[in-house]
């Protein structure tokens, strides 16, 4: 799909993502590893990384179209990293220009850790694109074996740089391994550096190690030059009031995506 690379190349694709097979069923596995962690909870962002591979491959088939993320929606629960993550996808509409998932995700016991809603649109790849490459469901344990991890923690891995935490302003500048194969920041790097003005800007507020437990991105513009920054807004007075989220593009002055997020207090 559109925001896969190879193995080991990017940072997307060192966050510990294996696949299988299950009655036919395309399954990704997510095994969480301390770099990923947050309090001891895996970051949203990574579990948006999950939501949108395991969704995106059965739908980006089509050699001469990019399918894109448009809009993504995480809800986790704050409970410590169980050993292993399981997602199994439900395609609720598929049509010409667009398509809409479900994305359930599971500890490897069973138990319910993650929801996700995702939408795609498709837009024809122009001769003067980057080559598109191709990930056709079977091949995907392929894709995903042995995957290589990170040698940081993720934030420090990408590179979010915080500017001011108490306002919630972080940057990030577009490298290309942070960019997926159309030349654009990942969307999951994206969903990364939300989280991070989130939670830097609650734990400051509220002197609290805090974890962000629900993202709702959209995705507007591509983010090709950047850096990429944000402008963050709390709105509400407690722990548990919504944060808006604007990351700008910095090379255009344009808001490439716009999120809403909520933290929650760890101990």
């Amino acid at each position: 799909m559109t925001d896969i690379s190879g193995p080991g190349i990017s940072v997307p694709s060192r966050l510990g993502v294996t696949a299988r097979f299950e009655d036919g069923n395309l399954i990704l596995e997510l095994t969480p590893q301390q770099e990923t962690l947050h309090h001891g909870v895996v970051r949203a962002s990574v579990l948006s990384f999950v939501v949108d591979a395991v969704a995106g491959i059965p739908l980006d088939q089509d050699p001469g179209v990019w399918t894109l993320t448009s809009d993504m929606s995480v809800r986790m629960r704050p409970m410590p990293a169980p050993g292993r993550i399981d997602a199994t996808n439900t395609i609720l509409r598929q049509g010409r220009r667009s398509a809409t998932c479900l994305v359930e995700l599971r500890t490897d016991e069973g138990a319910p850790i993650a929801t996700g809603a995702i939408g795609f649109v498709k837009t024809h790849r122009k001769a003067t694109d980057p080559p598109k490459p191709i990930v056709p469901p079977g091949q995907a344990p392929l894709v995903f074996h042995n995957p290589a991890t990170l040698a940081r923690p993720l934030r420090e891995e990408a590179g979010i740089e915080v500017i001011n935490a108490a306002d919630g302003v972080v940057q990030l500048q577009v490298t290309p391994d942070l960019r997926n194969p159309a030349g654009t920041l990942q969307g999951a790097m994206v969903a990364l550096l939300a989280e991070a003005a989130a939670e830097d800007l609650m734990a400051t507020r509220f002197a609290s190690p805090m974890v962000v437990t629900e993202l709702d991105l959209r995705y507007l513009r591509k983010a090709q030059i950047g850096p990429v920054r944000t402008r963050t807004q709390l709105l509400g007075t407690g722990p548990d009031a919504p944060i808006q989220v604007e990351v700008i593009d910095t090379s255009t002055d344009q808001i490439t995506t716009l999120a809403y997020a909520r933290a929650a207090t760890v101990s």
